[in-house]
């Protein structure tokens, strides 16, 4: 339940009574929205892309009504298990009390209406359906995105010895079970971001000492995502398991998220003491207000400079940061909308609404700076990778000399130097305007391979020196790609699928593993850090391929409203950032559930009110019935 334009009052419980029936009784479940308006986009076209952006299943209904725009939308799969007349009378029940003003009760009615035609029907579900962990991801289009994560369905009881919860995935088909392990994935990837974040927070203002308890806690369960990545990759790589295998890594992957959400939202209650944002709102909306200043002023900056890297660079080597500031500027503008927000409802007396809206700047503006952030280290690192052009081409000239003495005919050999001296090729053209990353990296893998023919013909003493002097660049390097590619997927969370963090949390292990190497097995680890290197590159091309997808989407849909200068009544810069709408996560402002998530709640992260520490697994009880819609959406509404 989601309402950001405020008109359900005091009535939230009667809704939420309504939906929980409906969620007990039936195999269904009701996504209920007000927002002021649609922002221009007709009630059908705005409802649709919500539910297929987020990802609703067969047996999710949308109800989206706009207060203002006097227009509303009721959304449902073709494959509901509803007949037309059925949804007919839905509808009929739902426009009897629009007409009225009365909100809620046109969210009682479509939730007790679709109970009637559910109960009423013999091919509606009978007790015992699956109650499966899945991933809602829950109205993204134009104002607010919800991300209700990871959380156990609440349908009828299980009979007593009825089936474990892993005996419901494995009645799952296998596409469906493979969904939502990719989903689950992306969840708690959010909510780990997030809390890293909400702790940064924390540690700023409390020290180290004061968040040891905390630190543990992420730490812990990053060691356990990245398990559940690397389950991930074996299912992408091109060796295909057997489909028993397969499902039984997809159910470990489920099992790992869920695991990290409990041990994170154990956390959470502790988490808000020490924060104790309740009694501080006032004085971190303040203090964000500031910060948002301070964050607006280094736009104009940041955009000379990123002139200057444009003129001096090919856009190619800058994709990663050509958008930042005008992302900086729209999450800026979001968080001071937020920050009005949060004010007003103090003078409501509404201290939870105000904690979420807090929340939702500090995590706009912390994005914000992380965007600007990376243009600067864009430069540093190209510019790095220029200065380390001469050596890299001299050490190689050094090997194709090697390869012309040692081995003249071995065609191994002579193909890998051949290579070589089109890097050398290509490094000698970055000098002049081309992207000296890119050069250096075809550099670094040319010197490995011919280093490797050349392996039989050096001693073993020689190869292992020459391996440790190139580990050290290609570390460097491989390093640099990692931090600029998460902070790429962290400030644009909200548009990257399971592709790109897959192969960034494998590079990042890789790497790990490639710095554990590099005292004892510098060949070895050599080969790891390539490894580590091809898979960061993968995750980037993913990550901007996601992003550049979501902006056109948007775009298409006039989502961004205010362009490039920035948010009007609109969130899209907490929605790209995967701040999610905290209060419909958290309970605050408005009615929604609390449902974990990040340290302090809101498992995702925090639109208006992001993130905090925590899972949702146990909080939360709504989830989408996972997946996208196999049969796409119905649409039934209009004015009222």
């Amino acid at each position: 339940m989601t309402d950001p334009a405020g008109v359900l009052g005091d009535r939230t419980g009667e809704v939420e009574t309504a939906m929980d029936r409906l969620e007990a009784d039936t195999p269904y479940q009701l996504f209920v929205v007000y927002v002021d308006t649609f922002d221009g986009q007709d009630a059908q076209t705005w409802a649709t892309s919500t539910a297929n952006l987020s990802g609703l299943g067969r047996d999710d209904v949308l109800l989206a009504v706009a207060t203002e725009d006097r227009r509303y939308d009721l959304s449902a799969d073709h494959n509901i298990g509803l007949s037309e007349a059925s949804l007919d009378t839905v509808q009929e029940a739902i426009e009897d009390q629009l007409r009225q003003d009365d909100w809620a009760g046109a969210a009682v009615a479509a939730a007790d209406t679709l109970h009637t035609e559910a109960t009423g029907s013999s091919s509606s579900g009978a007790s015992g359906w699956l109650v499966a962990l899945v991933v809602g991801l829950v109205a993204i289009a134009g104002f607010f995105v919800v991300r209700a994560i990871l959380s156990k369905r609440r349908g009828t009881a299980a009979k007593p010895g009825g089936p474990d919860e892993a005996d419901e995935l494995a009645q799952l088909p296998t596409d469906e079970l493979d969904r939502r392990a990719s989903s689950a994935l992306v969840a708690i990837d959010d909510a780990v971001k997030t809390s890293e974040q909400e702790l940064g927070f924390a540690q700023a203002q409390f020290g180290l000492d004061a968040t040891q308890e905390f630190q543990v806690a992420l730490e812990t369960g990053k060691q356990k995502v990245s398990q559940a990545f690397a389950l991930r990759q074996q299912l992408d790589d091109d060796t295909p398991e057997a489909e028993p295998q397969a499902r039984t890594m997809m159910a470990q992957i489920i099992a790992l998220c869920a695991e990290v959400s409990r041990s994170l939202d154990a956390e959470s209650d502790q988490f808000d003491e020490l924060r104790d944002l309740q009694s501080r709102a006032p004085e971190v909306l303040e203090q964000v207000e500031r910060r948002a200043g301070e964050v607006e002023a280094r736009v104009a900056p940041a955009r000379s400079t990123l002139a200057a890297l444009f003129a001096t660079y090919p856009e190619a080597a800058l994709a990663s940061v050509s958008a930042n500031p005008d992302q900086a500027l729209r999450l800026v503008a979001n968080a001071r909308e937020a920050i009005a927000a949060g004010r007003a409802a103090l003078e409501g007396k509404d201290r939870a609404s105000a904690v979420a809206h807090a929340r939702a700047a500090e995590n706009a503006v912390g994005q914000a700076v992380t965007l600007l952030d990376a243009i600067d280290s864009a430069g540093e690192v190209l510019a790095q990778a220029g200065q380390r052009l001469d050596v890299a081409v001299a050490s190689i000239t050094a090997d194709i000399a090697d390869a012309a003495r040692l081995a003249p005919a071995d065609p191994t050999v002579t193909a890998r130097a051949t290579e070589a001296q089109a890097a050398v090729a290509e490094a000698q053209t970055a000098r002049s305007g081309g992207d000296p990353i890119a050069a250096l990296r075809r550099l670094t893998d040319a010197e490995a391979a011919i280093d490797a023919a050349l392996a039989p013909s050096r001693a073993s003493a020689e190869q292992a020196a020459r391996a440790a002097a190139l580990l050290r660049d290609t570390i460097g390097r491989v390093d640099s790609q990692v931090r600029a590619t998460n902070d790429f997927i962290e400030t644009r969370r909200g548009a990257v699928g399971p592709e790109a963090r897959t192969r960034l949390s494998e590079a990042i292990r890789h790497l790990g593993e490639a710095r554990a190497l590099q005292p004892s097995d510098p060949v070895r680890a050599l080969a790891t850090a390539q490894q580590a290197d091809a898979l960061a590159q993968a995750a980037a091309q993913f990550a901007q391929r996601d992003a550049s997808a979501w902006e056109s989407q948007q775009n298409d849909a006039g989502a961004f409203g205010g362009g490039s200068g920035g948010g009007g009544n609109n969130v899209g810069g907490m929605v790209l950032g995967g701040i999610l709408l905290d209060q419909i996560l958290r309970g605050g402002g408005g009615g929604g559930r609390r449902s974990g998530g990040g340290f302090g709640g809101g498992f995702g992260g925090g639109g208006f009110g992001g993130g905090g520490f925590g899972g949702s697994s146990g909080r939360s009880s709504r989830g989408s019935s996972g997946g996208r819609s196999s049969g796409g959406r119905s649409s039934r509404g209009g004015r009222f």
